[in-house]
């Protein structure tokens, strides 16, 4: 049987040995990734009566009452490209991914903690597994709203297709963050509280029940302006040099978090065990 052992030795001491285990872990975690997928996949069926219902529940229960609250004239709503209910349905399918993507990670991990730390599974499958979690639910919401678009008499543009591409990056952006968060959130329960309060506070500050101006303040926030460019899609025009810009660096990010991690994960284990 093969023997693990973690040295409080920094990796960084051979790169390229370092370099090598990292990515001979992520190609040997893929099976194992799609099996703990599907394990988790069945387990959240058991113990849900309404399912992938609960996928929906939040983002059509938000775009119902702000409409409502709108209707009513207790809030002022500036002008929309689309019907406000599907401004509003579209921004929650989009916010929904990119919390999910922050989310995952730690939650995977903090499940996965007897694996992790008892076992020679790369951690890199129970981050694979929550990945794919993250992306089968946006996939569903997409498939919902594009049947919303569908029924109502709303005018779409060619770029509307490339909204999955929008909602890809939010995703990557989000697990990115959250798995920069990982190693201390494993170590410390603040943590998981502060993601919780950041994305509750960040809601107001980016475009999903209300426009926002892109200056000042809001013109600082990524996942305002990847949701709202992406949003625009379908209504007209594509991706920008800015939409491509935050993508990759989302995609940079989400390459410096997972080797932040593989760095802090013998002192994590360590902590845990």
């Amino acid at each position: 049987m093969a023997e693990t052992v973690y040295s409080a030795a920094s990796e960084l001491r051979r790169p390229g040995r370092f370099l090598a285990g990292a990515a001979a872990d992520f190609a040997r975690s893929r099976g194992p990734a799609r099996a703990l997928f599907l394990a988790n996949l069945r387990a959240q069926h058991r113990r849900a009566w309404l399912g992938y219902l609960w996928l929906l529940l939040p983002a059509a229960g938000t775009a119902g009452i702000c409409a409502y609250v709108q209707s009513h004239r207790v809030i002022a709503v500036g002008a929309t490209d689309l019907p406000y209910p599907v401004f509003v349905l579209s921004g929650m399918v989009l916010w929904q991914a990119f919390l999910d993507g922050l989310n995952a990670p730690l939650e995977q991990l903090g499940r996965a903690r007897q694996v992790i730390t008892r076992t020679t599974l790369p951690h890199e499958a129970v981050l694979g597994a929550a990945f794919l979690g993250v992306l089968l639910n946006a996939a569903v919401r997409v498939v919902v709203l594009g049947a919303v678009l569908a029924v109502l008499p709303v005018p779409l543009r060619a770029g509307a297709f490339l909204f999955p591409l929008g909602l890809a990056a939010l995703l990557l952006l989000g697990f990115a963050l959250g798995l920069l968060a990982a190693p201390l959130g494993l170590l410390y329960d603040d943590v998981s509280r502060g993601l919780f309060l950041a994305g509750a506070l960040l809601f107001f500050l980016t475009p999903i029940a209300y426009p926002l101006p892109e200056s000042g303040m809001f013109a600082l926030n990524p996942v305002a302006a990847l949701l709202g460019r992406t949003r625009g899609w379908l209504t007209g025009g594509g991706p920008d040099a800015a939409f491509f810009a935050l993508s990759a660096a989302a995609l940079v990010l989400l390459v410096a978090a997972w080797l932040l991690y593989r760095l802090a994960r013998p002192h994590v284990v360590a902590r845990l065990g």
